[in-house]
């Protein structure tokens, strides 16, 4: 029986760092949707679920503050989906500038893009699967002695 295919959405404004995470992810099973802007994230959320995002800060150059993109799209997808997992990869926010910008209870990873490791990275997904099975595991029981 096939695994199924891990659904990943990628948003970042830069072509270069959505090819390459698409280049990374591909090859290792994982089905990506890639979005360049806010707009393209929300469309994108509609056709979840998602295993996980990965997401930029900066979203597009209509992004006053730099983070308003992030946060939009974070808090479009996790109404959307609060088992959804992040991935934030920057090159301007530290990790703990990331925090302040996410809804409480998102489950967030942070990655710097000047010291990126693609194998990392792979090791999150990882992560974020068995947790995500756990999780559907755990639904599954708590519908059951829900109806007994």
């Amino acid at each position: 029986m096939e695994k199924p295919r891990q659904k990943i959405l990628v948003v970042d404004d830069a072509a270069n760092w959505r090819m390459t995470l698409e280049t990374v992810l591909k090859p290792r099973g994982y089905e990506v949707t890639a979005a360049s802007n806010v707009i393209e994230a929300i469309e994108a959320i509609g056709q979840g679920p998602y295993s996980a995002a990965i997401l930029d800060v900066r979203l597009d150059s209509l992004d006053d503050t730099d983070d308003e993109g992030l946060s939009t799209v974070l808090s479009s997808a996790h109404t959307a989906d609060p088992w959804m997992s992040f991935i934030v990869i920057s090159s301007y926010y530290s990790e703990t500038e990331v925090r302040r910008l996410v809804p409480e209870g998102v489950n967030l990873f942070y990655f710097d893009k000047n010291n990126f490791m693609a194998d990392e990275l792979i090791r999150v997904l990882q992560k974020i699967a068995r947790r995500k099975k756990w999780l559907q595991r755990l639904l599954s029981l708590l519908r059951i002695i829900k109806i007994g």
